[in-house]
């Protein structure tokens, strides 16, 4: 029934194929777009966008990973560390705390941690452990020794060990020697 309600092209009269549509495509009278561009010529486009918000928003990530950038720089760079200084300080301060440890005003344990501190930053080390320093190397037993030493006196509460005159020696020549320069090294 759905079929008999549709006009099929034998009923309209109108024969539809590929050539008669491509004949009445070619044969369709010109248009004249006269009047429509004219109706068109009255349409106001509208404002072209303004380009300030987004160089605004540009400009302000730029700057930011910009200081963020410089910020991140500055933090990497270490400040550069006189290691003479630092080296002749620690000597100045070894005496102090030899001269406190031999007078009893302070334990063998409050001595391990201090020279350990002084040994620190005389030499300019991140972390003392018992791995030797290579300006030290030619004493690499005694550095581990002296570590140990240092270790028993500061974490166990009771050593047999103890500190003598010659760890202070020790101390005071791997000092010392930090101060002269290395090889391959110039005093500027």
């Amino acid at each position: 029934m759905i079929a008999d309600t549709q006009n099929s092209p034998s009923q309209t009269g109108v024969e539809l194929s590929p050539q008669s549509i491509m004949l009445s495509d070619a044969v369709a009278p010109p248009v004249n777009h006269a009047p429509i561009l004219d109706r068109l010529a009255d349409v106001q486009l509208p404002a072209e966008p303004s380009l300030w918000p987004a160089i605004t928003i540009i400009s302000a990530i730029m700057i930011t990973v910009g200081l963020v950038y410089l910020r991140f720089r500055r933090r990497q760079t270490s400040p550069t560390i006189d290691t003479d200084n630092s080296a002749q300080q620690a000597l100045e301060r070894l005496t102090i705390v030899e001269k406190a440890w031999a007078d009893g005003e302070i334990d063998a344990r409050e001595t391990a941690y201090r020279l350990n501190t002084l040994l620190r930053l005389g030499l300019n080390l991140p972390q003392l452990n018992h791995h030797c320093p290579a300006a030290l190397a030619d004493h690499h037993h005694a550095w581990q020794q002296t570590h140990q030493l240092f270790n028993q006196l500061r974490y166990q509460p009771h050593t047999a060990d103890a500190l003598t005159s010659s760890t202070f020696d020790q101390m005071r020549l791997w000092l010392s020697s930090s101060q002269q320069p290395q090889q391959g090294e110039h005093n500027v």
